[in-house]
């Protein structure tokens, strides 16, 4: 249960909150300062708030990133003179720093402090009670948000019935920006992360081939064998080539898969591949609508290739299609070929490149907690198949 705010009356010449006050500041301050968003939804609360008490000014001040001081963020009803003079004010200034050090409401009802600050400005507010409420986020305080009133000498009783909810709505916004800026961080992390897997597994199996190979040209160069050394340059160059040309697709393939969506971007696919390959590529989709989730999504597109690129280098096929169908729990994507099969595929070292690929592809599957079938018969061509669990959370668009 939240501790109900209880407001305290600073008399004149009381003894303020000590400089060490920056000891009790939680350390998410510094992830709420530079945020745009964050600082126009507090004006505007802090202008409702204003409005609804009758305050002649109000201000939100968060403890810096350095945690030396409390910076403005938020104002109405003040000046630009005053807001640059009230940019920063240390953390023990007046009912500001009181609040923040006792984490508790302060009203002083004749502001010394403040009326030296901000009184000698003319027409100015600092000449009335001045409200100093602590901000919180995570539960700890972070700042403070103020109300300056007017000439009365007393806050409307009806003003102090709304610092409890006040306050609160404030918290919550402070602590949304915090897990917002978390989730932002997570989402740049795991993309990252992501990127870097893609470009990991897109060279691994191209230099993992060449490495196999520069021994052989070793060796066919030691014993001047002109024909073999030639062949091995030539598969290192034709190698080296490939990884340059996934590497730069795999850059686009990824951005149109984020932007458009993995049938969209697998249907780009399709329209080039037989000029690429000269393998005719269908896509036969049963499942209109499916949505997952990006990162998903992202892997999905990367094991179709894959799959895809095994039918051009090793099945020997003149058609491929892929398959997306859609059960009550599971999405299943299978590229489908008519080539040889389990024979005629081990020739040249390829063999142990396309287990390579086999287990790059069995990898994204469970990094997206996905299950991946294998079928292959001699002379009856070869089927992977993808089967990835749908989430509760998973989007269903409507049909155009």
């Amino acid at each position: 249960m939240t501790r109900r705010r209880q407001l305290r009356i600073v008399h004149i010449g009381e003894r303020q909150a000590p400089a060490d006050a920056v000891a009790r500041v939680s350390p998410d301050a510094g992830a709420l300062l530079d945020n745009p968003a964050l600082d126009a939804t507090l004006e505007r609360g802090l202008r409702a708030i204003v409005a609804l008490s009758g305050a002649r000014a109000g201000a939100i001040r968060l403890v810096s990133r350095e945690r030396r001081g409390m910076r403005l963020v938020s104002a109405t009803g003040l000046s630009p003179a005053m807001l640059l003079k009230e940019r920063i004010v240390a953390l023990d200034c007046g009912i500001c720093g009181a609040a923040l050090q006792a984490d508790g409401v302060q009203l002083d009802a004749k502001p010394q402090v403040c009326s030296r600050r901000m009184g000698a400005l003319d027409g100015e507010a600092g000449c009335g009670p001045v409200l100093a409420v602590p901000l919180h986020c995570g539960g700890e305080p972070i700042g403070v948000f103020n109300l300056f009133f007017g000439d009365s000498s007393r806050v409307p009783t009806d003003v102090r019935e709304l610092i409890e909810p006040v306050a609160r709505m404030l918290d919550v916004i402070l602590d949304n920006a915090i897990l917002e800026d978390a989730r932002m961080r997570a989402s740049v992390a795991a993309e990252r992360q992501m990127l870097a897997g893609e470009v990991h597994d897109s060279l691994a199996q191209g230099l993992a081939y060449m490495r196999m190979r520069m021994p052989l040209l070793h060796d066919a160069i030691r014993t001047g064998e002109r024909q073999h050394a030639l062949k091995y340059c030539q598969d290192v160059n034709d190698a080296m080539g490939e990884a340059h040309g996934r590497l730069r697709e795999l850059i686009t393939q990824f951005r149109h898969v984020v932007d458009q969506g993995l049938l969209q971007a697998l249907e780009g696919t399709a329209r080039t591949f037989e000029d690429r390959t000269g393998v005719k590529l269908t896509i036969d989709n049963r499942a209109d609508g499916v949505r997952l989730p990006p990162e998903q999504e992202a892997q999905v597109y990367q094991i179709v290739q894959e799959a895809l690129a095994n039918v051009v280098k090793h099945a020997g096929a003149r058609d491929a299609r892929i398959v997306i169908e859609r059960t009550a729990r599971s999405l299943k994507v299978s590229v489908e070929d008519d080539g040889c099969g389990g024979a005629g595929r081990a020739r040249d070292g390829v063999e142990c490149g396309e287990h390579y690929g086999l287990d790059i592809m069995r990898e994204r599957a469970q990094r997206i907690g996905a299950t991946l079938e294998i079928r292959s018969a001699p002379g009856r061509g070869t089927r992977v198949r993808l089967v990835v669990p749908l989430r509760a959370r998973a989007a269903v668009a409507e049909s155009q």
